[in-house]
């Protein structure tokens, strides 16, 4: 009859010790997943810039006109793409032109936060 105590102290510090384990898993387990979301978002935004990039290296007379504004403003330029997301936007700004070749930066932007990528157009 003496042990009834110690019995019950064993199952609430038990059960304390459980309940501290649940919440250190609980944590890890949310911040995983905060960070697989993140970098899904981020590879996202990653391929959609590559792909903005490939684009612009296609010798057309859209890709043209689109530089020819880029060089006569300064800084960077909205640039619509139908394959791009709602929350996404991408701009271009040109860094280096001469006869031949042209250096640009396409910067995606969306979703709070963006990449950037360097690229050369050569010119045909």
């Amino acid at each position: 009859m003496k042990r009834k105590g110690f019995f019950l102290i064993d199952i609430i510090l038990g059960l304390g010790l459980l309940g501290l384990l649940a919440l250190v898993v609980q944590t890890s387990i949310i911040t995983t997943s905060k960070t697989i979301v993140s970098v899904e978002n981020r590879a996202e935004l990653i391929d959609n810039c590559q792909r903005v990039v490939e684009s612009l290296k296609v010798p057309s007379e859209e890709n043209n006109d689109l530089f020819l504004e880029i060089m006569s403003e300064d800084g960077f330029v909205d640039y619509a793409c139908s394959f791009l997301a709602e929350d996404m936007v991408a701009m271009v700004k040109l860094d280096y032109h001469d006869e031949k070749l042209q250096m640009y930066t396409v910067t995606v932007r969306g979703e709070g936060s963006d990449v950037s990528l360097s690229a050369t157009r050569v010119i045909q």
